[in-house]
């Protein structure tokens, strides 16, 4: 039998205290990413954290919403799902960040559609127990997405729910009040009883919270939900598309599809074509994408038929992934996509 990757670490070389894990887990687009700049513009500024990002596609995009920083390391790992057991690419980046970074946090953002279970079992083998200290697990929830019974019976969801510490209503400002009060009282209904609940707008997480004891006895109800046909690779290889030419990228798993392409950075985009891009988009679960508009590139993520755009630091090249809950011709988003290029 191969040996895990962590055979390899040796605790006498890790001369340090126990380094504090989270996750920070939620439904799709719920606003995972944003919580996880805020919580990082209030770190401790002598603290090096590190932070490993997983997207359901095989085109990796939330790690370009996170400006690079001094006492920062951000890995992602796309194509496939950090939660899947055994999964070597999330063992192979750990292992990286605990040999060359020795960060003094790390935090674990899986994709939307990813079950904590799998995770927690492996923060906890025997390889890593003497060297993360597992911290509150912390789930963030859009009540309007939980006000849907087709995502409150999904078990996935509910497994994010029931392995989480911490349950934050994020998106306070859109919800309204009875909705937001209703979720509390569904909260608080729940056994085991969370150690905290909250409500928060645009992902206002307390850095406190993260310090929060787990509590032990929480059990997943579905821990096999997590199957599917992704493929895996540890970290996205750089790829560099032909003008005019994108390289496109499928996935597929949990009942879910998904569909992203990766273009040239020499082309150059109409933002007004790309805002009639995503206000049109139908069908889709999730669509999310960076694009170069000139010297600057913008983030745009879409979600239940709203859309925001924000300007970004990422320079790499312009990306979309596209998620939906059965198969589309994708040909035709390909289409579209090429005609937000203005015609030279």
């Amino acid at each position: 039998m191969r040996s895990l990757p962590f055979d390899f670490i040796s605790t006498k070389n890790l001369l340090f205290m126990k380094i504090p894990v989270n996750i920070i887990t939620g439904f799709l687009g719920v606003g995972k990413t944003t919580a996880i700049k805020h919580i990082l513009a209030n770190k401790p500024a002598n603290e090096r954290w590190a932070i490993i990002i997983n997207e359901f596609g095989a085109v990796s995009i939330d790690h370009t919403a996170i400006d690079e920083q001094d006492g920062l390391v951000i890995k992602e790992v796309a194509g496939g799902c950090i939660c899947c057991t055994a999964n070597v690419p999330m063992q192979v980046t750990l292992t990286s960040i605990l040999r060359n970074q020795k960060p003094d946090r790390i935090l674990i953002e899986p994709t939307g559609m990813g079950h904590p279970a799998s995770i927690l079992d492996l923060l906890q083998s025997k390889y890593l127990k003497n060297i993360l200290e597992i911290r509150a697990t912390i789930c963030l929830v859009d009540p309007r997405r939980w006000a849907d019974a087709n995502v409150r019976s999904h078990e996935t969801f509910q497994d994010q729910i029931n392995l989480a510490d911490v349950l934050v209503a994020n998106k306070a400002d859109l919800v309204g009040e009875e909705l937001a009060e209703k979720f509390k009282l569904w909260a608080a209904s729940l056994f085991p009883p969370k150690l905290l609940v909250e409500t928060v707008a645009n992902g206002k997480i307390n850095v406190d919270w993260l310090d929060i004891e787990p509590f032990v006895g929480r059990k997943a109800e579905f821990p096999q939900a997590h199957s599917h046909e992704h493929h895996h690779q540890a970290e996205e290889t750089l790829e560099i598309p032909e003008t005019g030419k994108p390289i496109k990228k499928l996935s597929k798993g949990l009942g879910m599809y998904s569909c992203g392409w990766i273009f040239s950075p020499d082309e150059v985009f109409s933002l007004p074509n790309l805002r009639q891009f995503f206000s049109t988009l139908q069908g889709l679960d999730r669509a999310k994408g960076v694009f170069r508009i000139g010297k600057d590139w913008v983030l745009i993520n879409a979600v239940d038929g709203e859309f925001s755009v924000q300007y970004i630091a990422y320079r790499r090249d312009s990306r979309i992934e596209l998620i939906a809950n059965y198969d589309l011709d994708w040909m035709v988003f390909e289409v579209k996509l090429k005609e937000c290029l203005p015609e030279k």
